[in-house]
């Protein structure tokens, strides 16, 4: 059995004229989402095997906070560039490559490759707002096995804005 939680990263600051859209930090609203996204994910699921973070700083922050609430160590966040704007055909190639020893992940990242991941595992929404996560559990022994056949949604969290 696969636990996956997707995490979108918390409000981000607005972008400067002469800054890169990865470059940007969370806004203070969007550090009070987390903060109830974290709580949220303690009271539900306890603390996750793995939480994986894409390195832009929105998200490694997000899932920093995340990580404090449900007593994750922060040394052990495990952060890649390639989570940073990528489609959900190339997270489900990337989660596929998580070792089959861990039996619950975080995933933090961005939209739209988030929205549509939620999608193709059957969840139907247009947008996943900012700090806002989707539990879904697989019936599955490995990450490699994880497909829209074997997702069962849990639940859907909304932070309040």
């Amino acid at each position: 059995m696969k636990t996956l939680l997707i995490l979108r990263h918390g409000k981000a600051e607005p972008r400067n004229i002469d800054e890169r859209d990865f470059d940007r930090k969370l806004a203070i609203s969007g550090r009070l989402q987390a903060e109830m996204t974290g709580n949220t994910i303690a009271v539900r699921e306890g603390t996750p095997d793995l939480i994986y973070s894409s390195s832009a700083p929105r998200a490694w922050e997000t899932a920093r906070i995340v990580a404090e609430k449900v007593s994750y160590s922060l040394e052990n966040i495990r952060t890649d560039g390639e989570l940073y704007m990528a489609t959900s055909l190339w997270l489900r190639h990337l989660l596929g490559n998580i070792g089959d020893e861990i039996i619950s992940c975080i995933l933090v990242g961005h939209n739209p490759g988030l929205t549509d991941l939620i999608n193709h595992f059957g969840v139907r929404l247009d947008h996943l707002p900012t700090a806002s996560v989707a539990a879904f559990q697989f019936n599955v022994d490995s990450w490699k096995e994880i497909a829209a056949e074997n997702a069962h949604f849990l639940w859907l969290y909304v932070p309040e804005k």
